[in-house]
């Protein structure tokens, strides 16, 4: 009887992962063609804004609401990076600022975040098996917060990551935040620096 019962857990776990196995790949697909879509429509509107600038600054309340709503979605979704880059460097074009389109996007971003953070400290399943993330979670393990920082501040495609390792480990969440707070905006910074000097050579074309 015994050797039944553990027959039927075995079939059981069994065919649990092939059901994994099969829905994963296809949730991936489909949210990378979401995430391609959400990123040429932001960039497209981001570059088409540029033309009307100075309507967009003369109602700079609503437009800094607006990218501060992007920001958060950005963050709050596993977005590809370009999603919240594009709308940073655009809005610094727009301005002919820095400081004010970093700080309210970084912001934005880090609250979005959160949402991974959660997810790593309620143990969900499918972002624990995504890739990158046992190597994420050893560098976090390992260097704490200093990690956290250092991933937030250079471009790539595994914040996500550190912030649900982050959750998992239950790195408290105001620490989490000021370390990818502060990791953001040097990278915003410089994203920021490159559309203002490169908004030249897109103005050659409009």
């Amino acid at each position: 009887m015994r050797s039944t019962g553990n027959s039927s857990s075995c079939d059981n776990e069994g065919s649990s992962s092939v059901t994994d196995n099969q829905v994963l790949p296809a949730m991936n697909r489909r949210l990378l063609i979401a995430q391609l879509v959400v990123l040429v429509v932001v960039t497209g509107l981001s570059l088409a804004a540029i033309p009307f600038a100075s309507e967009i600054r003369a109602n700079a309340g609503p437009a800094y609401l607006v990218m501060f709503l992007l920001s958060i979605q950005s963050g709050a979704l596993f977005m590809l990076p370009g999603f919240g880059w594009a709308a940073i460097a655009a809005f610094a074009v727009v301005f002919d600022n820095v400081w004010g389109p970093v700080l309210v996007g970084t912001t934005g971003q880090v609250i979005g975040e959160m949402v991974s953070y959660l997810l790593g400290a309620t143990g969900s399943p499918w972002i624990q098996r995504r890739r990158l993330y046992q190597r994420v979670e050893v560098w976090i393990r390992r260097w704490g917060l200093l990690a956290i920082f250092v991933i937030a501040a250079v471009p790539n495609p595994a914040f996500d990551l550190a912030g649900a390792v982050a959750g998992a480990a239950r790195l408290g969440w105001w620490k989490f935040f000021i370390a990818s707070w502060g990791g953001r905006v040097i990278k915003n910074i410089g994203f920021a620096a490159l559309g203002l000097h490169g908004s030249g050579i897109v103005e050659q074309f409009i």
